[in-house]
């Protein structure tokens, strides 16, 4: 990861107060990875479960790196390297971020959820943009690193950011929200993910409705009633409410509507009088999109621009774009999988029109603890009742998802090897053919897709 440092000047002068010295090289930059140092660069090794980045040092300094900031000795370093030791060099980042972000005064939304969190602050940016100097979370910057880093990119000239908060261990909502100050929250939903650390649906719930428990008093909590667990957080803050509601009878801040008629879906965005063409089908952005127009109403855009943004989006790779190989159409939602995610893709892929057959391609969901096997065989049992004609499933926990679909009556394949099902599916694809692609982001099922077609994914 890296980044160019939003005020650089401010932010030499917060190093200097810092570490208690003026003598320090300027820096521009700041990086975690020695393969993307640039001249100016701060260096910040982070120990991880496979490699050290502390061991790359001698190759951050010959790239240019000014400044490291370690926690370990360093070996093999020229000495005219300026270094600075600390404790942890996470923690130490954060500590940066948090203090360059009490020097800052602007209004902050924060996004997290189970699903959705990415494409809604995309959704979010887009309609933003045009009115504001925006600073937006880049790709994978959610994290314990990439939040604080995003931090660091903010300057005076901006007026307005939205940032993505992820989580996959207890706490980490929590720390980042501390670091982060969001003046807005919204959590798009709660359902079972990462549930080997969080232990229960309850505990992503408490680990999310971290993000409203950290606004200040005059903090606004933009809440979905459209889910049971995010409607029941409590915040500091003010509530501001929304749901995407099929009957438009729903006592929210912000309501809408959401309508498919054949491979198309129109949204009524009720609140605002605006009726929006879905630059594609499926219930899951329209949800999105609702999430992210009630945020950029709260702030004042003007409805034409939440209508463009919409009708003119693209989803992110790999989180429910279609591509289109041929005659053969495939839902790339292969970035990440839960169960509830998955289970929406299914609904998308029964009701797609085609000529041709439905065909899923699963992957195994992880970090489901106690409950794999019994939320890997309830997809499969789903996917069976929905009339998926030909289910596919790879890795070892997706074993079961393939024997509960077999057993319900559906036509369902294992295999131990990406290979081995690029190769079955290939022999087996059709014209016509509609295929949803989908499993956790350790299982790479991109990669299927460009087995598949000779190509990366659209």
């Amino acid at each position: 990861m890296r980044i160019d440092v939003g005020e650089p000047d401010a932010f030499m002068q917060l190093l200097q107060a810092r570490y208690q010295r003026d003598d320090l090289s300027a820096v521009t930059g700041i990086t975690t990875d020695s393969r993307e140092v640039q001249p100016g660069d701060l260096y910040l090794p982070i120990i991880g479960e496979r490699v050290d980045g502390h061991h790359f040092a001698a190759e951050a300094a010959a790239a240019g790196a000014t400044l490291v900031i370690a926690s370990r000795q360093l070996q093999g370093v020229a000495g005219g390297l300026q270094v600075i030791q600390v404790d942890d060099t996470i923690a130490e980042l954060g500590h940066l971020a948090g203090a360059w972000r009490q020097e800052l005064s602007l209004p902050l939304a924060a996004i997290t959820g189970t699903n959705g969190k990415t494409t809604t602050k995309n959704l979010a940016a887009a309609m933003l943009s045009g009115s504001h100097d925006l600073l937006v979370t880049g790709q994978s910057y959610n994290s314990t690193i990439g939040l604080p880093l995003t931090l660091l990119r903010l300057a005076r000239g901006h007026d307005l950011a939205v940032l993505e908060v992820g989580t996959s261990q207890p706490g980490e909502v929590s720390y980042l929200a501390a670091l982060a100050r969001p003046t807005m929250a919204l959590v798009t939903n709660v359902s079972a993910a990462h549930i080997k650390a969080l232990k229960s649906v309850a505990g992503v719930a408490a680990e999310k409705g971290a993000l409203y428990a950290a606004l200040p008093e005059d903090g606004v909590a933009l809440v979905n009633t459209g889910d049971e667990q995010v409607a029941a957080m409590t915040t500091t803050g003010r509530r501001f409410t929304y749901c995407l509601d099929p009957d438009g009878n729903a006592n929210v801040d912000f309501s809408a509507r959401y309508l498919e008629s054949g491979d198309s879906g129109t949204l009524y965005l009720d609140t605002i009088a605006t009726e929006v063409a879905m630059p594609q089908r499926g219930v899951f952005l329209a949800r999105n999109a609702v999430a992210a127009a009630a945020l950029a109403h709260l702030l004042g855009t003007d409805p034409g621009d939440i209508r463009r943004a919409i009708e003119n989006f693209q989803l992110p790779p790999g989180r429910g774009r279609i591509c289109r190989y041929g005659d053969v159409t495939v839902m790339d939602d292969s970035y990440n999988a839960n169960p509830a995610s998955t289970l929406g893709g299914l609904r998308w892929l029964s009701s797609a029109s085609t000529t041709g057959r439905r065909m899923a391609i699963l992957g195994d969901m992880l970090e489901l603890g106690h409950g794999s096997q019994r939320l890997h065989k309830m997809i499969g049992g789903e996917a069976a009742a929905l009339g998926i004609d030909k289910i596919y499933c790879y890795g070892s926990e997706s074993r079961a998802t393939c024997d509960a679909a077999a057993g319900a009556g559906a036509d369902a394949s294992h295999f131990a090897s990406r290979d081995d099902l690029i190769e079955a599916l290939s022999g087996e694809m059709q014209a016509g053919d509609v295929l949803y692609v989908k499993g956790s982001r350790a299982m790479a099922m991109e990669t299927i897709i460009t087995g598949l077609f000779g190509e990366a994914p659209c």
